[in-house]
């Protein structure tokens, strides 16, 4: 009988043990769940008091956090790497058209994660010196995006930005799908493209 409990006692032992490991392996080799809130609300440029977090899953097979977080009574999904904590994908879009339909230009225009960009062709201020397009800046994504052929809801926006390239006005569009950055410059007088890249996030 003595025996039987010294073996269940070892078995208990070792198991706890493993727990403990599995345990400590988690919290050194992964983010904590709140370091995930705080990476999305610091990619929304928002406090994370100010979200709702529907869902923060830890997808172990894929080594990744899919979330769902609500803002200003809208939902938006993200999917963190447990691991480095970068943004593999988001629908959140905080990108401003810098040109509207009519092709008027903006002044400023803030990207994805969350920092505003003042037009550098401004002049002090004076509208007039503010360099107009013949395509809008959606009419820019749609090329990039057709070109990469992926479309707007599987991409996150990186940078939505008008200026000149080697004197030849540009849109400089930059966005990440999966764990893919890419990176357009489209004329933006005729669309076409002037360069354009793919990198891994992780380079």
């Amino acid at each position: 009988m003595k025996k039987n409990q010294k073996i269940i006692i070892i078995i208990v032992g070792i198991v706890v043990v493993v727990a403990l490991l599995i345990l400590i392996y988690f919290k050194t080799a992964f983010i904590s769940k709140d370091e995930v809130k705080n990476i999305v609300a610091n990619n929304m440029s928002v406090s994370s008091g100010d979200l709702y977090f529907d869902n923060v899953d830890f997808e172990m097979d894929k080594n990744v956090y899919e979330v769902e977080v609500s803002y200003q009574n809208r939902d938006y999904e993200y999917r963190i790497d447990a691991k480095n904590g970068k943004i593999i994908y988001t629908d959140y879009k905080a990108a401003n058209n810098i040109t509207d339909n009519n092709g008027n230009n903006n002044s400023n225009n803030t990207n994805a994660n969350g920092s505003a960009n003042n037009n550098a062709n401004s002049n002090n201020g004076n509208s007039t010196n503010i360099p107009k397009a013949s395509i809008t800046v959606d009419e820019a994504k749609n090329i990039a995006l057709t070109h990469a052929n992926l479309t707007e809801d599987t991409v996150q926006f990186l940078r939505t930005e008008q200026e000149y390239d080697d004197g030849v006005l540009v849109y400089e569009i930059d966005f990440n799908y999966n764990t893919y950055e890419y990176d357009y410059k489209i004329n933006a007088n005729t669309g076409e493209i002037v360069s354009y890249d793919r990198d891994s996030i992780y380079d």
